[in-house]
């Protein structure tokens, strides 16, 4: 049985230019929803981005795809992709811009997901490469609560 259950989010994350050198965290908390299919858990929301040169912020609509061991995200708008997070397993891909698109690859470090339909966990540490070259070290740690009764 599937359900659709409205969560909030809370998502933390910090990168590594190089070791030593971190950037500030960024901390966002938003709305979004969790449909629940046998141990596998989407869940959907959406993050706006800074404005553009013209001074219009830019949404993209974010779907992970949840399961113990392994997480799919994918990015739609402006500036889409898809990524999957595996430990110990690269992942190549793009990462489409409207200036043209660039070649990336995650390596991840670290994947753990605790997922029910009331709360969820998941934690990710990985590489990422663009066009063949070291980018950064990111960690990621995403939470969801349901938002209202779990039916």
């Amino acid at each position: 049985m599937q359900k659709d259950i409205p969560v909030l989010v809370t998502i933390a994350g910090r990168s590594q230019d190089y070791p030593g050198e971190d950037e500030e965290p960024i901390r966002v908390t938003t709305t979004g929803r969790l449909s629940v299919s046998g141990s596998q858990y989407t869940l959907y929301y959406q993050e706006t981005q800074p404005e553009d040169e013209k001074g219009r912020p830019s949404t993209q609509n974010i779907t992970l795809q949840m399961q113990p061991g392994r997480v799919m995200m994918t990015r739609a708008g402006d500036f889409g992709t898809s990524m999957v997070f595996i430990k110990g397993q690269r992942f190549e891909g793009a990462y489409h811009t409207p200036y043209g698109n660039l070649g990336m690859a995650v390596y991840a470090t670290k994947v753990n997901c605790k997922l029910t339909p009331e709360h969820g966990t998941v934690h990710l540490q990985y590489q990422l490469d663009m066009q063949g070259s070291y980018s950064a070290l990111h960690e990621l740690s995403l939470e969801y609560a349901a938002n209202g009764p779990v039916c």
